[in-house]
């Protein structure tokens, strides 16, 4: 379901045929309920509502992330006649918490129904008495009690979910990547998908998601990468759980959504066979170091790779042969998944359709056998099917038209990453330290000089609570100021792993008084909370302290009601608690002693370095001027 309280009407509507879903909801036997909401990525309400330059009032006061709400577009449906439009600002999110249950797909629609229908008659009252209450609590105290019977309507209800899907329209010209989080008594599942115009379908297993939903509160986010804005809109965003007809169950291969009449707009993957079609003979009946790739199918599959488009194998063969062969000739690195036994073919095509989570719609299967051809369209209707001769012919096709870009062009080493990454998350479980070293996570730290740094930072140090030392809100005039000292050295953190970009996600300042080494502020966005940046970060200031002849860094500590968080990291890395007040304290970091080193997060640091004890400010800044990268792993 989706909030759509403060949807603001009304939009301009594209006229025409609503569009058609690769998902019918008369394919799904239960889906979890999922309240989406509108969130904030940086949320630090209510102070960020006189602090934060982002702030946009929505009608109830609270800040407004997305221009005009959550609005349905019936132009769009998926599971609910409609889908749900969404145009993000900039730290928009849309968010949703576990704690329901499972439902019918008829059951959403006419809970839905009956919320919206009572929502357009309780909208007249709340604007009536706004003169009143500037903050429609009449509204609020509805939420809270749709909350609660919605948990009791659906909490009884328990099933296991094949899949979490993503069906997206991006309504813009350019293309924009999509992040999708998972929390659950710590980050649990992270990964992004990259949204081209026009209709993307994703589907992840839920099983590689790693949470429970009938378990410890947790939450789903979704939100555009490196805080792009985006216009989209959601047909689906769900865990679904499939019917499975007779036959299907029977055989235990519940195909689910895929199986449908329609063709998607762009082709995203193409499945070769291999004897008579990728090359000419059978394998099995030569010498294998006298068989090369027929000229057009190479010229193909390059292509394809150029244009951002999938390829897999699905081949009657031996397997170790087989590869040798695709080794030999240059392409093996190419597909994805591949299938090479002697099952029928379109069981085949079914695990690399799940492997990569497309549609069946999106797919073409090519193969010189009029038998296979006929087997596979029989078992699996929606897949484009193409004899080996009309190969030369697929890029005069419309669906292989697809744009060209950088994004594009790196797509089959995301895919790579990504089924590296589920594989190993499922095997790591609840070894969650052992699952971030896979991550890669990198951390940069380098001083605010740009000016979208020094915005960003600002806003971090504006609207951070859980991971804010100080929580001191600058002004913009103050943050220049500090900038400008000469004894205090300003810190930027930015971070990416192997799965995408965070962004800059941090900002502190060390301070230089006395010869004491103070550090005076230091926040750290929840996108990459308990992730171990913060200790890699300390174990860096540690070293570098210690480098420029202190022997302890000093950290005022203004304690609040939410960052209890980030005393518990400062804890675990070293520092020690003292001079406890009723308003915080004062830690303590020894720099003499030496942090356990780990892998999990290294940290790049740019030109930075603290000034030494005696040095006069000059002095200090024309030795920073000349310090040099260093790179190394940090403790964690």
């Amino acid at each position: 379901m989706w909030q759509t309280d403060w949807a603001e009407e009304p939009r301009q509507r594209a006229a025409g045929t609503p569009e058609t879903s690769a998902l019918s909801p008369g394919r799904v036997s239960a889906a979890y309920l999922l309240f989406w909401v509108e969130h904030c990525i940086e949320c630090a309400i209510p102070a960020c509502y006189q602090t934060c330059p982002l702030y946009v009032a929505r009608r109830d006061c609270k800040c407004a992330r997305f221009k005009k709400g959550i609005s349905p577009n019936p132009q769009y449906p998926g599971l609910f006649p409609y889908g749900a439009e969404v145009e993000f600002r900039r730290w928009g999110k849309l968010e949703a918490n576990f704690g329901f249950g499972a439902i019918s797909p008829g059951q959403a629609r006419s809970i839905d129904r009956i919320d919206q229908d009572f929502l357009h008659g309780i909208r007249p009252i709340s604007s009536f008495f706004r003169w009143l209450s500037p903050k429609l609590k009449l509204n609020g105290a509805y939420a809270v009690v749709r909350e609660g019977l919605l948990q009791r309507l659906t909490r009884r209800r328990r099933e296991s979910f094949d899949e979490f899907v993503i069906e997206v329209w991006n309504l813009q010209n350019q293309a924009v990547r999509l992040v999708i989080e998972c929390w659950q008594q710590g980050p649990k599942f992270r990964t992004s998908i990259l949204l081209d115009p026009g209709k993307t379908i994703q589907r992840i297993p839920a099983a590689s998601m790693n949470i429970d939903l009938y378990g410890a509160f947790g939450m789903i986010r979704v939100y555009p990468e490196n805080d792009a804005e985006a216009h989209v809109v959601f047909s689906w965003l769900d865990f679904v759980k499939y019917e499975k007809s007779r036959e299907q169950a029977a055989r235990g291969t519940p195909l689910a959504a895929e199986q449908t009449t329609q063709s998607a707009n762009k082709v995203k993957c193409v499945i070769w066979d291999l004897d008579q079609t990728a090359w000419d003979g059978i394998l099995g009946e030569q010498d294998p170091g006298a068989i090369s790739l027929r000229p057009e199918v190479l010229r193909t599959m390059l292509a394809l790779d150029e244009r951002g488009i999938l390829q897999s194998i699905a081949s009657k063969n031996d397997y170790d042969n087989t590869w040798q062969v695709l080794e030999r000739v240059g392409v093996a690195h190419l597909f994805l998944y591949p299938q090479i036994n002697w099952e029928p073919k379109s069981a085949n095509i079914e695990r690399i359709v799940r492997s990569l989570n497309i549609g069946l719609d999106s797919c073409v299967f090519i193969d010189d056998s009029a038998f296979e051809r006929a087997e596979v369209k029989h078992e699996l209707a929606g897949i484009r099917i193409f004899a080996d001769s009309e190969v030369p012919k697929l890029f005069d096709l419309p669906e292989f038209d697809v744009p060209v870009t950088m994004e594009s062009k790196q797509r089959r080493a995301f895919y790579v990453s990504e089924s590296q990454r589920k594989e190993q998350a499922l095997e790591f479980g609840h070894r969650y330290e052992a699952f971030l070293k896979t991550c890669k996570m990198e951390a940069t730290l380098f001083q605010p000089t740009e000016p979208e740094h020094v915005e960003r930072c600002l806003e971090l140090l504006q609207r951070s609570n859980q991971l804010n030392l100080s929580t001191h809100r600058y002004t913009r005039e103050e943050f220049a100021r500090l900038l400008e000292r000469p004894e205090v050295l300003c810190i930027c953190t930015a971070c990416r792993d192997r799965f995408g970009d965070y962004g800059i996600v941090g900002f502190a300042s060390v301070a230089i008084s006395n010869g004491v080494a103070l550090l005076k502020d230091y926040v750290l966005s929840c996108r990459v909370a308990q992730k171990k940046v913060e200790n890699a970060w300390f174990a860096w200031l540690n070293h570098a302290a210690g480098a420029a002849g202190y022997s302890r860094i000093r950290a005022p500590y203004v304690m609040t009601s939410r960052n209890g968080v980030l005393l518990k990291a400062l804890l675990e890395v070293g520092f020690i608690q003292t001079e406890l007040r009723d308003s915080g304290s004062t830690l303590v970091l020894d720099c003499t002693a030496t942090p356990p080193v780990s892998d999990i997060v290294s940290v790049t640091a740019r030109s930075l370095k603290l000034q030494s004890p005696g040095l006069s400010s000059v002095e200090s800044r024309t030795r920073s001027a000349d310090s040099i990268e260093e790179t190394r792993p940090a403790a964690s």
